[in-house]
């Protein structure tokens, strides 16, 4: 939940937050205050359903053999492994979803997918990817640490 700073004490110590809707604070309770991070880009995004693509096509990682035909489906699925893997590592105990990471966690989760389901889990071999992301890097953003 996201909340405005409205008023400081006069040794900035104390402060007082107004919140969209009513929250559930307990008096005393500790809480972790941080500015917001910029969500994912839309070229991560493309980049993304570019990879899921790769992965479902017969030319590519052909899990079209295990019954995935669907890049939207592809992704619910992957959507339901991670959160029950890995939700709680980014902050996700409830439905997970990728509009609420930042470019550093969508980096994270995206390293996740390809390592520990598609090579680990389903056995593709996503270097051919990996070599065809290479000749397009202008397309789709610098797939790495610095933000897309």
């Amino acid at each position: 939940m996201l909340g405005k700073i409205i008023e400081f004490s006069r040794d900035k110590k104390d402060l007082t937050i107004r919140l969209p809707a009513p929250g559930k604070f307990r008096l005393g309770e500790t809480v972790r205050i941080t500015r917001p991070k910029k969500a994912r880009t839309m070229k991560q995004n493309s980049f993304y359903w570019c990879f899921l693509t790769w992965c479902i096509s017969p030319d590519g990682g052909n899990l079209q053999d295990q019954g995935h035909f669907s890049v939207d489906g592809l992704h619910e699925n992957i959507k339901v492994w991670f959160q029950e893997r890995h939700g709680r590592d980014f902050g996700m105990e409830e439905r997970f979803s990728t509009t609420k990471l930042d470019k550093e966690g969508f980096g994270r989760f995206l390293d996740i997918v390809n390592q520990e389901l598609m090579v680990e889990f389903f056995g593709i071999d996503t270097s051919g990817f990996w070599r065809e992301y290479e000749t397009m890097q202008g397309e789709y953003g610098v797939y790495s640490e610095i933000p897309f």
